[in-house]
């Protein structure tokens, strides 16, 4: 006579509701604005800083030139969560200096768990 050596199928279980694993996190909508500032100078290091002073450390700096016939440089800027009234106003206040060049504003869409990261 032959007999099953393999052991019986455990039933299959289902996680109760509350044990559930979370649904994933809602993106959140953030403005973005990008501008290019021409600021005077050869270093792109002295433009940065004064950058960062003036805007915080939500942005991200592009170099797109420099003139050093001129001595001007410029950058290309984009900065999170500041909306375009906001961004002007603090480089208005702070490079007296500084040619602002084509200035759009979007909205993009960031997980929520990273909307506070940048």
């Amino acid at each position: 006579m032959l007999q099953s050596t393999a052991a019986p199928a455990a039933p299959a279980t289902v996680p109760p509701r509350g044990l559930r694993s979370p649904a994933p996190a809602a993106p959140v909508r953030v403005p973005l604005v990008t501008l290019d500032v021409t600021v005077p100078g050869t270093s792109s290091a002295i433009g940065r800083r004064a950058l960062h002073a003036a805007l915080g450390t939500n942005l991200r700096l592009y170099v797109v030139t420099i003139d050093k016939r001129n001595e001007r440089i410029t950058f290309r800027v984009e900065v999170i969560f500041r909306t375009l009234d906001e961004v002007i106003g603090a480089l208005a206040g702070a490079l007296d200096r500084a040619i602002l060049g084509r200035a759009v504003q979007t909205v993009i869409r960031r997980p929520l768990d990273l909307a506070n990261d940048f």
